[in-house]
């Protein structure tokens, strides 16, 4: 089967494009701002997302525009699609970037931050990924580029709602590569690990009397203080950036991939740990 996949990206539109198109969302730092640099500086025509009434930051290429853009609403992310096609003509890649964690233990978190974090991390996508659909089909090829996290495989403790978020936004690829295939357009799932960037992470709020996570969140806000020291064991955004490159020029784009070797390991880890827990069979099966 690989050498029709080969065969069909040969024959794609895409693969005669000579300047491609890409959308990044959460680009105005962190690694949507070095992946839109990035692509930008190797020829890609690049839109970079960045929240209304916030200031940008400044392009260093003729092929990088920001767009303001409102990831909560439909409208607003439709209206940047269509300027995007009016002026390129197509959509080639959409990379989800944007997000946030929320953490903190679950009794403390709020309705209102678990559907914050929800509409962030997992409904934005969505949205996005409805919006550039229709031109992608049209023009039979496309790469849809959702990054998620390691979280989303080995869920940590007191960081449930973003590993949910980010678990349900690999289901929903898995189910989406499938239902788009038939169109030429690829997904993929990327999972970083560890970064070195000032990635936004809130904690929950919710008052409970006698609080007996105090000591919890009291550690959680000191290692959120603590971030710079981890530097060291952390992937650099610029990092993050090449290898999104190298995975958009694969003709036939895996599903899942990890941006490090530690990240593999995590993933590789905790999933045999899943296997082994699920499966049981038992040595003795009495008769009925």
């Amino acid at each position: 089967m690989k050498w029709l996949c080969l065969l069909g990206m040969l024959l794609s539109p895409l693969a005669a494009a000579p300047n491609r198109v890409a959308l990044v969302t959460g680009a105005s730092r962190g690694v949507g701002l070095a992946t839109a640099e990035y692509f930008a500086e190797r020829g890609y025509s690049v839109y970079g997302t960045i929240r209304p009434g916030g200031q940008g930051p400044v392009s260093i290429s003729s092929h990088l525009h920001f767009l303001p853009v409102d990831l909560l609403s439909e409208a607003s992310i439709q209206s940047a699609v269509e300027a995007i096609l009016s002026k390129e003509g197509r959509i080639d890649l959409l990379i989800n970037n944007a997000g946030y964690a929320l953490v903190g233990p679950v009794e403390l978190l709020t309705k209102e931050e678990m559907l914050d974090q929800m509409e962030i991390n997992f409904f934005g996508p969505i949205r996005l990924i409805q919006a550039v659909l229709p031109a992608m089909r049209g023009q039979k090829a496309g790469h849809i580029i959702n990054i998620s996290s390691t979280n989303a495989v080995a869920t940590p403790a007191f960081g449930s709602l973003y590993a949910a978020s980010k678990s349900a936004l690999e289901s929903l690829s898995e189910s989406l590569a499938l239902e788009v295939a038939p169109f030429d357009i690829a997904v993929s799932i990327v999972e970083p690990g560890l970064l070195t960037t000032n990635f936004s992470i809130l904690t929950g709020s919710k008052d409970l009397p006698g609080n007996p996570y105090q000591a919890v969140t009291d550690a959680i806000e000191q290692s959120l203080e603590e971030r710079p020291a981890l530097a060291a064991l952390s992937q650099p955004p610029e990092d993050v950036a090449r290898i999104l490159f190298e995975i958009a020029q694969e003709g036939c784009p895996k599903l899942r991939y990890q941006t490090s070797e530690e990240a593999a390991q995590e993933i590789a880890h905790h999933l045999l740990n899943r296997v082994r827990a699920a499966v049981h069979i038992p040595l003795h099966r009495e008769e009925p």
